[in-house]
């Protein structure tokens, strides 16, 4: 089984388990929290990632960390996920439960990436465009990537819209060459 499909197995799981107890707002709050976590703290996401570290260590440190300030439920996740040696993959398996959360609403992601920060009224527009061609509520996650020159490219799912500068000059390089 590839990672990708590991990933989404034990995200499936974990919201499983939630609607089964009836705390699937809890969790997702909890698993908010947690990336936001992941995110910032880069000692935490080092921990996790890192092969050589035991992963009964990783399971008591999760539980030292937090138990008490997430439900059970997902604290027993994260702890059996460091167990089975799966805690370098815990942070994409808590994006792919919020992915299947917001899939479930008919809520859809879009990852937008931008050569300069995008203000709040490019930011709608971009979001009202996706969501007439999808027909579905969009929402936007937006970085700035420099390294475009120009322009962005939008990912919702596996469709790609490049409309970067480099993307351009390449294009038109090929003409020019052809």
């Amino acid at each position: 089984m590839n990672a990708p499909e590991v990933v989404r197995r034990y995200a499936a799981t974990l919201l499983e388990a939630a609607d089964e107890t009836g705390a699937t707002a809890a969790v997702q709050r909890d698993v908010e929290r947690l990336l936001e976590t992941v995110r910032q703290s880069g000692e935490l996401a080092e921990f996790l990632a890192n092969p050589l570290t035991d992963s009964q260590a990783q399971a008591n440190i999760l539980r030292d960390l937090f138990s008490g300030k997430i439900e059970m439920l997902t604290l027993n996740f994260l702890r059996l996920m460091a167990v089975r040696g799966r805690a370098s993959i815990i942070g994409a398996a808590l994006g792919s439960f919020l992915d299947q959360v917001a899939e479930r609403e008919g809520i859809i992601s879009a990852e937008v990436r931008s050569a300069v920060v995008l203000s709040e009224e490019q930011c709608q527009r971009l979001r009202e465009r996706l969501e007439r061609r999808s027909g579905r509520t969009v929402r936007l996650d937006v970085q700035v990537d420099a390294s475009l020159r120009g322009g962005a490219i939008v990912r919702v799912g596996d469709t790609v819209f490049d409309g970067s500068v480099n993307t351009y000059l390449e294009r038109l390089q090929a003409r020019l060459a052809g």
